[in-house]
């Protein structure tokens, strides 16, 4: 996606972006359960663990359900694409 090692690491330097789940809680994703959205094509489907936490950038931003987050909170990354995809063909 053009945003290693800033996004999809956890080391030093990178924004510590990571979702806690429970192994032993079972659901189904519901729209109710969504925030800022009334659809996902997930909806319906079964899920093996939960997720309790949701970290972005250290801080804590969804708890047990509860949004926690700012509207402020998010930021642009601009992606880098990696020289033979830009030298590539167009298809």
């Amino acid at each position: 996606m053009g945003l290693y090692p800033r996004k999809g690491a956890i080391a030093a330097g990178s924004d510590a972006d990571i979702t806690l789940l429970d192994p032993t809680r079972r659901g189904k994703i519901r729209k109710e359960d969504l925030h800022e959205t009334d659809y996902s094509p997930w909806e319906g489907h079964d899920i093996f663990a939960w997720p309790v936490m949701d970290i972005l950038r250290g801080k804590v931003e969804v708890e047990n359900g509860k949004l926690m987050a700012s509207n402020r909170d998010g930021r642009f990354h601009k992606r880098k694409s990696p020289a033979e995809i830009i030298a590539g063909p167009a298809l």
